[in-house]
């Protein structure tokens, strides 16, 4: 047996309890909606409407932005769902086909950190709301309650995650549309907002990347879920299905969000804060609402953290690589506590810069050319396409005051570096594929 044969199984049987084996593929793709319609409902999409607002953009060119933010990083959470449909494989083992061993760790490792972020992000925001509800105690209290609450579902395996996002999806269905109602009953001309003056080119660009990014940055996640759909099913079921759930859920919580955001003048200091005087007498139900919807998504989130892990490192058990991701996430939560906006605008913009060329290589791969490469073909041209595709996009690169390529500054700022690296990632690999493979059949060794 190779190595990559095993580590290939390894990955695949990683952080899988008896009662959730990759074999027992039984779930329908209608599934997936329910467990990406409420993995959406939450308050880190209700963040992303507070952005533009505060950017000054014109409320009609920030739906626009929204829904092509959420069509586009719908789709390529969408093609990752498909993958798993396609294989029964966990995404980190989908890796191994265009990456090789070496290359699947290291992205394990970088998706590891991508996990442990949105678990920050959104045990900050979950606490934040539980926090209104509870005030008056230390703010270490709620970042605690949520944790415990987290550790508690992912450590009960994917069935039990599975019937929670499904019942949520559901109660966060009934409780944001509460809040939706309450918008249209209550709306006046007095919510206007006239914000500071903006470049609106850099201010669609800021809405359109963090949209894109929020829903695109569950990618790496999918194949997680959708590979325990039933083998007789279409896997363009699982495409629709999870691109509609995510992709409705993450633009309707983002309008609520710009809702808010024009009553509070544009506020973004505590969202929770801004949704609870919004809400006014039934402020209960809006941080009710964000603290589920916290809760969600981070049981899908630690659940990948820990498979992430146990793929990089293979000795982890289970158990550990639990403890590990809410040891870290609980100490970043408290660090970052009180300087939450700084963190979320930039942690953004950095999951494009690796996530959309790793995604661009696995369609390549999995979708136009058929997974038909040899291994060391596959890996050393998807290692190579990864690298340059990077190399490629830094110069339209702007991710805040960190750094600001040369062709982002002729652009106004606005930073397309992940649309530049997804689809030279994918033209690169595919061109790789291909002269390995010639190099490959006529004897030689492959390039790189």
């Amino acid at each position: 047996m190779s190595a990559e044969q095993t580590f290939a199984e390894k990955s695949q049987k990683t952080f899988v309890s008896a009662s959730d084996k990759a074999e027992n593929r039984t779930m329908k793709p209608s599934s997936l909606f329910f467990i990406w319609f409420a993995a959406n409902l939450t308050i880190g999409d209700f963040a992303i409407g507070f952005i533009p607002i505060s950017l000054g953009m014109p409320v009609d060119y920030a739906i626009v932005a929204l829904v092509m933010g959420n069509i586009t990083g719908g789709i390529l959470l969408g093609m990752m769902s498909m993958t798993g449909s396609l294989t029964g494989k966990p995404q980190m083992a989908l890796s191994l086909g265009p990456f090789g061993r070496l290359g699947s760790r290291v992205l394990a490792v970088l998706q590891w950190g991508n996990t442990l972020g949105w678990l920050t992000v959104n045990l900050v925001l979950a606490s934040f709301a539980l926090h209104v509800i509870i005030s008056g105690v230390s703010f270490l209290i709620p970042i605690f309650i949520v944790t415990a609450i987290v550790f508690a579902l992912a450590y009960s395996g994917h069935n039990w995650i599975r019937r929670f996002e499904i019942a949520m999806s559901a109660v966060l269905g009934v409780m944001f549309a509460a809040i939706s109602i309450r918008y249209f009953t209550t709306f006046s001309s007095t919510y206007s907002y006239h914000p500071s003056i903006q470049d609106p080119l850099v201010a669609f660009g800021i809405t359109l990347a963090s949209s894109f990014s929020y829903i695109m940055a569950w990618g790496p996640y999918a194949s997680d879920y959708s590979r325990f759909t039933r083998k007789n099913d279409r896997p363009r079921r699982s495409f629709g299905f999870t691109f509609a759930g995510g992709a409705i859920a993450s633009f309707w919580i983002e309008i609520i969000g710009m809702a808010v955001a024009i009553t509070a003048h544009g506020a973004i200091s505590n969202p929770a804060i801004a949704l609870a005087g919004y809400m006014g007498a039934y402020a209960a139900i809006g941080m009710i609402s964000l603290f589920l919807g916290g809760i969600a998504a981070n049981a899908i989130n630690l659940f990948s953290n820990a498979t992430s892990l146990n793929t990089a490192i293979s000795r982890l058990t289970r158990n550990r690589a639990l403890i590990i991701g809410v040891i870290v996430s609980l100490a970043l939560g408290i660090i970052g506590y009180n300087n939450f906006y700084g963190f979320y605008e930039t942690f953004l913009f950095i999951l494009d810069y690796w996530i959309t060329p790793w995604l661009g290589i696995l369609i390549a791969h999995y979708f136009i050319l058929g997974r038909n490469s040899p291994p060391s073909v596959a890996s050393y041209s998807g290692i190579s396409a990864y690298v340059l595709a990077i190399l490629i996009s830094v110069p339209f690169m702007s991710p805040g005051a960190v750094f600001e390529g040369p062709l982002a500054f002729y652009l106004g700022s606005v930073d397309v570096s992940y649309y530049i690296s997804f689809f030279a990632s994918m033209i690169l690999y595919i061109t790789f594929n291909n002269l390995f493979r010639v190099n490959h059949a006529r004897g030689a060794k492959p390039l790189g």
